[in-house]
């Protein structure tokens, strides 16, 4: 028994071992829940409800397989259908908006009025109207739904219209449901019918025009405003006793916040012993000094004001500046801007100046370049003519190739067939090459070996190498060339400069070409 027990257990260990060991993929679950809330801000569930609750359905099953650690195959199923159908809803989502388009501005018009939160009773009642109307699209009923999306209609704008008036109106209804719990009604009759008259006001305007939120949200202020003033008044008669006592206190309560406005106008005391005319006399009096001294102070800045504008007017004039603008700060302003202008053409010109040295230096060393690039050319040719002169037509000509390099084409340089010694004979030419390459002492050298086209391409090819290598160490040796100043390279017969249908073509053809790098 015991044996069995422990196997038991053994056997359960080992299980959970190994589910820990092989946790569930969760790649193909993961992007399952991005298609789904994708679809979800797309509004799948409202455009194609059937699909959408399959798709929830089985998105809940691989959501609850994976809580329960089943097997892969398992979970991948669930996600595989549930993807199938979300996918689907999508799909069918467009179908839906596009057979619907003209009814759902009512519905996006009461969304935006917050209706789904402000009146969701009311809200509801459209939306399963609207809703019945999306399920039959999605069936493939489109007729009749139709109909159904036209009676939700009137719904989504009885929601709408409510909500705006929640919106602006609730606070004032709150407020004036406070003020009649504090017994406004009985006290303060005349200020709550001033909140309530205001009230009205607004849901007129938002009757008439839902839109009007300037006109409508000042009346429903002005209500909030006498709705609380209704409920102070309330609350305060209401805590009197009806006692003389009670009654001075309420007349020294008001007493007191008058003397305050009197102590901000520096008077210690208001005149209340004399009544609360004389008290509001006071403070008229201290009123109209203050304007009286305020309008006193404006004619006297008025003189100022034009004194400056004057002289500012008389520094524009001199900045070239004509204006019929009479206010003093305007005037500051326009000077200001006018000193901004002049420092800005001040430093173009400054800039203008210095480019124009930058470009005379510019020149002045173009120029200069030029020069010596034309004394070096000078040069150039002059050794040119000169290398022409050394060589006779039998022996090779001098030219310039495509690039102005210096070409020394030796087609009187000329080996035994198919061998790629150097004969005695062709010492004095070589002395020649010689003198020439001496005029050119830092210029790179190419030793370039070309046949015509009689033979095999690859054995001509490795004939032009080998000549060509033979002039070069000749050359090398001779003249102490360095081996990073020359090189050799054959080009067998892909570089004829005559034809090779005839035998003087040929012969021009089996050359050395010595380049001489500018």
């Amino acid at each position: 028994m015991k044996k069995t027990i422990l196997g038991g257990l053994v056997a359960f260990f080992l299980m959970v071992g190994s589910g820990i060991a092989e946790a569930a993929d969760r790649t193909g679950y993961d992007e399952l829940t991005a298609i789904m809330d994708s679809a979800k801000v797309k509004e799948a569930g409202v455009f194609s409800p059937k699909t959408w609750e399959k798709a929830v359905k089985k998105y809940a099953e691989a959501t609850r397989s994976f809580d329960l650690g089943k097997n892969q195959k398992t979970i991948d199923k669930y996600v595989a259908e549930s993807r199938e159908y979300a996918e689907n809803a999508l799909k069918a989502a467009e179908v839906g908006k596009l057979s619907l388009q003209e009814y759902q501005a009512p519905r996006d018009k009461a969304r935006a009025a917050k209706a789904h939160t402000l009146v969701p009773v009311l809200y509801g009642k459209a939306e399963a109207q609207f809703l019945k109307a999306t399920a039959k699209v999605e069936s493939g009923d489109v007729k009749n739904a139709l109909k159904e999306a036209d009676k939700a209609t009137p719904l989504f704008d009885v929601a709408e219209l409510e909500a705006v008036r929640a919106e602006v109106l609730g606070a004032a209804d709150k407020l004036i449901a406070k003020a009649v719990a504090d017994d406004a009604g009985k006290f303060a009759l005349s200020t709550l019918d001033k909140a309530r008259t205001a009230r009205t006001r607004a849901n007129a305007i938002l009757t008439s025009d839902r839109y009007n939120r300037t006109e409508s949200v000042a009346e429903a202020t002005r209500a909030e405003y006498e709705a609380r003033h209704s409920s102070n008044i309330g609350l305060s008669v209401r805590s009197l006793n009806r006692n003389d006592q009670a009654w001075e206190k309420l007349m020294l309560g008001y007493e007191i916040q008058m003397n305050r406005v009197g102590q901000a106008a520096e008077m210690e005391h208001l005149p209340f012993d004399e009544g609360a005319l004389a008290a509001a006399d006071a403070l008229i009096h201290y009123i109209e000094s203050v304007r009286s001294d305020r309008e006193r102070v404006s004619g006297q800045m008025g003189d100022i004001f034009s004194e400056v504008s004057k002289q500012l007017k008389s520094t524009l004039d001199r900045l070239e500046v004509t204006t019929d603008e009479e206010n003093p700060v305007a005037l500051a302003k326009m000077v200001d801007q006018r000193l901004s202008d002049l420092l800005v053409e001040k430093a173009g010109l400054a800039e203008q100046v210095q480019s124009s040295q930058t470009q005379l230096t510019e020149l002045s060393q173009a120029h200069e370049g030029i020069s010596e690039e034309l004394s070096v050319r000078k040069e150039r040719e002059d050794k040119f003519r000169t290398a022409k002169q050394v060589l006779n037509p039998s022996e090779g000509e001098v030219l310039f190739n495509s690039s102005n390099d210096i070409v020394l084409r030796l087609s009187g340089l000329s080996f035994d067939v198919g061998k790629s010694d150097i004969k005695d004979d062709h010492m004095e030419l070589l002395r020649k090459i010689q003198s020439v390459i001496e005029m050119f002492p830092t210029s790179q050298l190419v030793v370039e070996g070309h046949t015509d086209d009689r033979g095999e391409a690859s054995s001509n090819v490795t004939l032009s190498e080998k000549r060509a290598f033979a002039v070069m160490q000749y050359l090398r040796q001779a003249m102490l060339i360095p081996a990073e100043r020359i090189q050799s390279i054959g080009f067998g017969a892909d570089r004829p400069v005559a034809s090779n249908k005839t035998s003087d073509g040929r012969a021009k053809n089996r050359r050395i070409d010595i380049i001489i790098m500018h």
